[in-house]
């Protein structure tokens, strides 16, 4: 009887040792993983509309087949939260890792007579403090720290348009297509430029003038003086004016994002009617790529254990044999 218990246990073993079971990096195939990081617990979490999971301490990690459809739209939302969404440019290949990361910015509070009355929000994003925000040509607040709240009831007179200027920029206006609901959030982004300097020539202004001409081989980059922006690069150059009485310059800079940004120094400073020439040259910024992490799968055991494992069995079913005689 004993022989016999040992014989169960040893065939256990054999096919345990031919046979392993698969670990957690096996099943599925072919896989890449999407892993999303959030800043804020709990929130929900979608993909092409799809709810996935909600956002835990660390990350959330969803998995791809390498022969599935590659989500295309990521939208994270949480009560108190703006709702963020944003495209899926990347598709993991197989053991592959790729990185979403979202950031949801809170909603400042509301009172609780507001929130009886069904209160939605537009968030608008610009990329200029202090620029006063409209709402159909009607003033509702100022962009501070990158956004501006403008609280909207469900139940009101939609707006049509939105619109945001500030001095020295050139403005920009927006239409707006629906109405947020109850808690909900609709993110507007902006993106506002510095206004183009009218041309003035020499004689028009009938002052001591001088010129410099900052030549660049980026056009649409942004020229500044001491930090005081002048204009960008159109066809190559751009004039700027000074007078030759006021305050020398000490160094310009011309920057593009994309680019790094060139700055240089100001030796020369032009008398009335002169032109001096600048030159920058602005190169594109390196491209950088994020290592990534490849799970390890799991390896048999080499067959010649599988081997011993039989010879083992054998031996014992021939002593298993002789003591039944």
């Amino acid at each position: 009887m004993k022989h016999q218990y040992l014989l169960l246990i040893i065939l256990g073993m054999a096919v345990l040792t031919c046979f392993p079971l698969a670990s957690a990096d096996d099943i599925g195939g072919d896989l890449g993983w999407y892993v999303i990081h959030c800043n804020v617990y709990d929130a929900n979490i979608y993909l092409d509309d799809k709810f996935v999971g909600t956002a835990p301490v660390g990350a959330l990690t969803i998995p791809l087949p390498s022969n599935g459809i590659p989500y295309k739209k990521i939208r994270v939302q949480k009560s108190g939260y703006s709702t963020f969404v944003d495209s899926i440019t990347k598709v993991p290949t197989k053991g592959d890792m790729v990185d979403l990361y979202v950031t949801l910015m809170e909603l400042p509070s509301t009172t609780p007579a507001a929130i009886i009355g069904d209160v939605g929000w537009y968030v608008i994003h610009c990329n200029v403090n202090g620029a006063t925000v409209l709402f159909d040509k009607t003033e509702k607040g100022e962009i501070s720290k990158g956004v501006a709240y403008v609280p909207v009831y469900s139940t009101a007179t939609p707006f049509h348009s939105y619109t945001v200027k500030k001095d020295g920029y050139t403005s920009f206006t927006g239409t707006i297509d629906r109405v947020p609901l109850r808690g909900e959030s609709i993110d507007l982004y902006v993106s506002i430029n510095p206004a183009e300097p009218p041309a003035v020539t020499p004689a028009s202004i009938g002052g001591d003038i001088g010129w410099y001409t900052v030549h660049s081989n980026v056009d649409g980059a942004t020229v500044m003086f001491d930090n005081d922006v002048k204009g960008k690069t159109a066809k190559g150059t751009l004039s700027v004016q000074v007078f030759v009485t006021g305050t020398p310059y000490r160094a310009f800079t011309v920057s593009k994002p994309g680019y790094i940004p060139y700055t240089g120094k100001i030796a020369l400073y032009p008398v009335k009617g002169q032109t001096i020439d600048l030159y920058a040259t602005l190169n594109a910024e390196p491209a950088t790529t994020q290592p990534t992490t490849v799970p390890t799968a799991k390896s048999a055991l080499p067959p010649a254990l599988a081997g011993m494992a039989l010879i083992i069995v054998g031996v014992c079913a021939v002593l298993s044999a002789k003591t039944r005689k």
